[in-house]
């Protein structure tokens, strides 16, 4: 956007007329500088009351430009009336002919690129120099309508052939009509394309084409296909859980609620004798947090320092059934809390580590959050949160691309209720069902 300037000299008494003049010239919206000064006299005496006004108003190059190309002028004299408006009377803007007593005198078209101070209009001896460049300035705009009729033609033709190739070359559709249909559902609940695609390719190995004749039939073949790739079982539940379990992940996710609801779910349900170890040095209401709740149970808890008094906390409960520790949150690029956390799961051989990650994260998050903390050697993955998102989507492409069990899902605060210990039929339907609706 850059100013159309004019400037105007008159009698002040002519003042009136300059802005019906400037309204003529430039329009309703233009915007005027006045400045009062006298002609003629002696030292300031008895001279004449002059004014002297400029007057402005933006103009939209590149809206016009794109109005040449769309509507191109039909000769060159049109070109210069859209390039050079309310300047018909001259050449480059400039009006000819001599200036009588009642009529307003108006100096040349001023442009004022961006950022410069406006210019100072041509003084009468410089008009004759002004007016010998317009035969330049006509062959340029000739040339330039020229190109903008070329450029016009052209997009036009490449638009043409576009449109014949787009018709001649149309794809046919990569999945049948329904498995079409499930593969827009995961896009819509944010599973990655590709992890999509690959999902679908699967099905279409693995299912009849012929039994996909709905919707319901082609979501059950689906459903069968990635419930067999996919991993999701209660690891902690009876015999076969772990002795000894950590969990690990990024600040926020929920560890401490989620270790106090396992915890629970052993010693309430199961009848375990069971330990609490926190880790978590860096949080004080982490530790308060757990001292509450073993309280509440009458279970043992310590909290450790390093590696060294991780393995000593570990040998006093050699007579538990069930270990549960409870580590610091650190954030996925912090590299030294990382080294951390590998030195401490690997204190005990015996020790087994689940990652945490709430339900609510990006997928892109996800896959850096597993990417970050692979040194700690976590087998299984804990999703938290799943009460407080839309959709599982996240879930089932992190399970599904990066081979991840899922142990748990966690879907509320309260202690120990709300933590999905299903078996594998259970958890995958949820996410599946979760992730397509």
């Amino acid at each position: 956007m850059v100013m159309r300037i004019k400037r105007y000299e008159s009698e002040e008494r002519e003042l009136p007329k300059i802005i019906r003049q400037i309204k003529r010239d430039l329009g309703e919206n233009a915007v005027v500088k006045t400045r009062r000064f006298k002609k003629g006299g002696m030292l300031g005496i008895g001279g004449k009351p002059m004014v002297e006004v400029f007057a402005g108003i933006d103009r939209d190059l590149e809206a016009e430009a794109k109005d040449l190309v769309t509507n191109p002028p039909h000769n060159t004299q049109a070109l210069l009336d859209r390039l050079l408006p309310n300047a018909s009377n001259g050449a480059n803007g400039f009006r000819s002919g001599p200036s009588n007593g009642n009529e307003l005198n108006p100096q040349p078209i001023i442009y004022q690129p961006p950022g410069m101070s406006p210019v100072i209009s041509p003084s009468p001896s410089q008009t004759q120099t002004a007016t010998s460049q317009s035969t330049n300035l006509t062959t340029e705009v000739q040339r330039l309508a020229r190109e903008i009729s070329e450029v016009r033609k052209s997009l036009e033709e490449g638009a043409y052939i576009r449109k014949a190739e787009d018709a001649d070359d149309e794809p046919a559709p990569k999945y049948p009509r329904w498995l079409s249909h499930v593969r827009e559902k995961l896009i819509e609940n944010e599973v990655a394309e590709k992890v999509a695609d690959d999902m679908l390719t699967e099905t279409l190995q693995a299912a009849d084409p012929e039994a996909l004749t709905d919707f319901e039939a082609t979501l059950a073949a689906f459903q069968k296909t990635i419930s067999g790739i996919i991993e999701a079982r209660g690891a902690l539940k009876g015999k076969q859980a772990p002795r000894i379990l950590a969990l690990a992940g990024p600040t926020g996710v929920g560890k401490t609620t989620t270790l106090a609801k396992l915890a629970a779910t052993a010693n309430l349900l199961d009848g375990q004798k069971v330990g609490l170890i926190s880790a978590d040095t860096y949080r004080i209401a982490a530790i308060d947090q757990l001292k509450t709740f073993a309280g509440i149970l009458d279970i043992p808890l310590k909290v450790v320092f390093s590696p060294a008094e991780l393995r000593e906390a570990l040998k006093e409960y050699s007579g538990m059934e069930r270990v549960f520790i409870d580590t610091a949150g650190r954030s996925p690029n912090n590299d030294e809390r990382i080294e951390e956390l590998r030195e401490l799961v690997a204190a005990h051989e015996d020790l087994e580590c689940h990652l945490v990650v709430s339900a609510t994260t990006r997928p892109r998050d996800m896959k850096l959050i597993c990417d970050r903390f692979r040194p700690a050697e976590f087998n299984r993955v804990i999703f938290t949160k799943i009460d407080e998102t839309e959709t599982l989507g996240p879930v089932l492409g992190l399970m599904y691309s990066e081979g991840l069990p899922a142990s748990y899902l966690t879907n509320g605060q309260n202690v120990p209720d709300d933590i999905v210990l299903g078996d594998e039929t259970d958890l995958t339907n949820l996410v599946l069902r979760r992730s397509l609706s």
